[in-house]
């Protein structure tokens, strides 16, 4: 039997045994969909970390799923914060749809422009939503070198957008950044 096989087997006689107990854990302080996201990240943990467990694994289970649960009341406030604060601006004044269709060209075609992993950043944060922290672990850097990336590439395409407003549209660039 392979140590893959070995780690499987721990890992489906952990999850058969105490998923039940942990989903009841998490039922009992969030909503269904939250425990089941509790319950699933709280597993996720337990295979990243399967060496750490413990001989007898429920109390440690449980204590990823409270700090689990935590991690989601903090987003959620983040998220509430954020919508009250939002909620509060001002509206903005759109322009015509004329207006914003040869922006949005405009864009795309300063976007196509830059070099490949100056898109990758830039759609890991915009596109994706992804935290510059998140998104340093997708590109497998440290958070100050993808900080660093995304203020490079935004600044980038910002001197792209200002060029393409007085130059005609041509062929996006090859130039991969440096």
């Amino acid at each position: 039997m392979t140590v893959i096989d070995e780690r499987r087997l721990t890992f489906d006689a952990l999850w058969g045994a105490y998923s039940d107990a942990v989903f009841g854990f998490a039922r009992r302080r969030a909503d269904e969909q939250g425990a089941r996201d509790a319950l699933a990240e709280t597993f996720t943990i337990a295979w990243r970390r399967l060496e750490d467990v413990p001989a007898e694994p429920l109390p440690w289970l449980l204590g990823v799923c409270r700090k689990v649960l935590a991690n989601q009341r903090r987003g959620d406030g983040r998220r509430r914060d954020l919508l009250a604060r939002l909620a509060g601006l001002a509206p903005v004044a759109q322009p015509d749809t004329a207006e914003r269709s040869a922006d949005a060209a405009q864009v795309r075609e300063a976007f196509r422009a830059l070099g490949r992993r100056d898109r990758e950043t830039l759609a890991l944060v915009a596109w994706d939503g992804l935290s510059p922290a998140e998104a340093a672990v997708v590109c497998g850097c440290s958070a100050g070198t993808f900080t660093t990336r995304l203020h490079r590439a935004r600044t980038r395409l910002a001197e792209r957008l200002a060029s393409d407003e007085h130059a005609p549209a041509g062929p996006p660039a090859t130039r991969e950044a440096p």
